[in-house]
């Protein structure tokens, strides 16, 4: 399917952004494809498993990924080979008092989904937007 490149201003320190998206557990409360998500340590690290049940063009899956970076607060990045390969590189930089965040992530298809890639990749930026969107309001509603 590709990379998706996406940027979102937070109204936010740094600290506070990377600290609310590595929490995996708060995931489904803004990330609009993840269903539930748990981490087999905490602290996360780079090795960390990360496991998660989202939704995927209307489906249930199951994805088992791994903490690739993890450099508070500045970096974090994961991937997954199962039941599809992805890498999320997640991006968190000082910005007029708040936080720029980029999220750069690919994922691989195949089958089906590789032939629909055109589709299924505007659906895909679609959801991470809206769920950036989400995170976004989420944090700037809580006081600082």
């Amino acid at each position: 399917m590709g990379r998706i490149v996406q940027r979102i201003y937070v109204d936010r320190a740094p600290a506070d952004v990377f600290a609310f998206v590595t929490d995996v557990s708060k995931a489904p409360a803004w990330d609009e494809t993840t269903i539930e998500a748990s981490a087999s340590e905490t602290p996360l690290r780079p090795g960390t498993v990360v496991r998660a049940k989202r939704t995927l063009m209307g489906r249930a899956v199951e994805t088992v990924g791994q903490v690739t970076e993890f450099t508070p607060p500045t970096r974090f990045g994961t991937r997954s080979e199962k039941p599809y390969r992805y890498t999320i590189q997640w991006t968190f930089e000082p910005e007029r008092g708040g936080t720029s965040v980029t999220r750069d992530g690919n994922l691989e298809t195949t089958g089906i989904l590789a032939l629909l890639s055109p589709i299924t990749r505007r659906v895909a930026a679609r959801a991470d937007q809206r769920s950036l969107n989400r995170m976004k309001a989420a944090l700037e509603a809580r006081a600082r």
